[in-house]
């Protein structure tokens, strides 16, 4: 029980961070925003948990300290990065459908790279799941929403990003404690989007609503959301815990509904529809429950 109100606690926390790039980009800019973001949370797992290398032993730290730096730029930094400018280019619940494609990769990279066996019900997945993805680029400007193949494509390449980096933390970090993880990641991303942030500073002092989105953002949609979500990978396995970006879309929807009167077009929801039984086909989610 006390997983699954977790994994439903992580998707809401999730679900409502593209929204609230769209309260705190318009005032303080995309770098500013996201460095902000992940500032905030590399300062609070910092105070809660300390250095995150103090956890591994001392022969491994410089392994550990190398695929920390590859997964906080490829988890944390890029993606970030990516999703926000999607979510300006679209609606929060648009880049929230893209998200979801996040396990269809982790599965895809799995079969390729690592070549993880694969039965029918993963390949009918992975088949039905980038059907759902063209079929929402090719209805992408149907109805009020109009979205240019560029938003697709910056979300699709954070999507990748995302499943890429839960393969890497699957096989290279899996004796690494979950909180010197989600610490070690953040305080990357942080580091690498610093210099960028700080020639991006507004020239007018902003208001308390975009700060108070990116505090929001950096200490509840970041800090506790990624203590939550490797603390699930420890539990679930990393293709299984990546799942919970099936609920994302839904709580996405709702909340750029209820803050920016956004209305999913009948293309997304069918398109997110298909997408996630691709996933869940791909992902092996119904043998795993």
């Amino acid at each position: 029980m006390r997983t699954r109100l977790e994994f439903l606690l992580l998707a809401l926390i999730w679900g409502a961070s593209f929204a609230l790039y769209r309260v705190a980009i318009p005032e303080l800019g995309l770098p500013l925003t996201v460095g902000l973001r992940l500032a905030l949370a590399s300062a609070a797992l910092l105070a809660v948990f300390g250095w995150p290398l103090r956890q591994v032993a001392a022969g491994e730290r410089r392994r550990v300290a190398g695929w920390l730096l590859l997964t906080g730029a490829g988890s944390t930094a890029l993606p970030f990065v990516l999703f926000a400018e999607t979510v300006m280019r679209s609606s929060a619940g648009f880049a929230a459908v893209l998200n979801a494609t996040s396990p269809l990769f982790s599965a895809l990279l799995g079969v390729w790279v690592w070549r993880e066996a694969v039965s029918r019900s993963k390949q009918l997945g992975l088949l039905l799941g980038f059907v759902g993805v063209a079929m929402l680029a090719a209805l992408r400007d149907t109805g009020p929403l109009k979205v240019g193949l560029d938003a697709v494509a910056l979300g699709l390449v954070a999507a990748a990003s995302y499943g890429l980096c839960v393969q890497w933390v699957r096989r290279r970090l899996h004796d690494v404690p979950p909180t010197a993880v989600a610490t070690g990641i953040s305080l990357v991303g942080a580091l690498l989007l610093l210099p960028w942030a700080l020639l991006s500073l507004p020239d007018q002092l902003p208001s308390w609503r975009p700060l108070l989105a990116v505090a929001m953002l950096g200490l509840v949609s970041t800090a506790l959301a990624n203590a939550l979500y490797f603390r699930l990978i420890g539990r679930m396995g990393a293709t299984q815990a990546l799942s919970v970006t099936f609920l994302i879309p839904p709580f996405a929807m709702l909340w750029g509904h209820l803050l920016f009167d956004e209305r999913p077009t009948l293309a997304m929801l069918g398109s997110t529809v298909i997408i996630l039984a691709g996933t869940a086909l791909s992902v092996g989610w119904r043998r795993a429950r």
